[in-house]
């Protein structure tokens, strides 16, 4: 392995500060336009307007989705005596009551209320 430090100050482009500022100001003049584009377009409010295509596209083909998946789902049979939304959706009587009156069963009643729905 040599010790030896490759020398790059042939790739340092301030070598010649003349050529380097004309080079800066060309590449800042030809991009001017772009950068005033730029410049404009960074209010939040912009932004949002710009993307009201492309949001209101993707909230269509979720709607469109969501109708046809609910279309085919069958509702479930909810028995006549059922007296809330907790039954109708087959949390366990003990666990819905216990909800209801601020009562929590324990765990090991809880654990075997649980094990009835398997």
């Amino acid at each position: 392995m040599d010790d030896d430090r490759i020398d790059f100050s042939a790739l340092d482009p301030t070598r010649d500060l003349d050529r380097f500022d004309k080079l800066v100001g060309s590449i800042m003049e030809q991009a001017a336009e772009e950068l005033e584009t730029r410049s404009s377009s960074n209010n939040p409010l912009m932004q949002l307007v710009n993307w009201r295509r492309p949001m209101l596209a993707a909230a269509a083909v979720i709607a469109m989705v969501s109708v046809g998946v609910l279309w085919q789902v069958e509702s479930p049979e909810v028995e006549e005596e059922t007296t809330g939304i907790a039954e109708a959706i087959g949390v366990p009587d003990l666990l819905a009551q216990g909800i209801r009156n601020n009562d929590m069963p324990t765990t090991a009643e809880l654990f075997e209320a649980f094990q009835g729905i398997q």
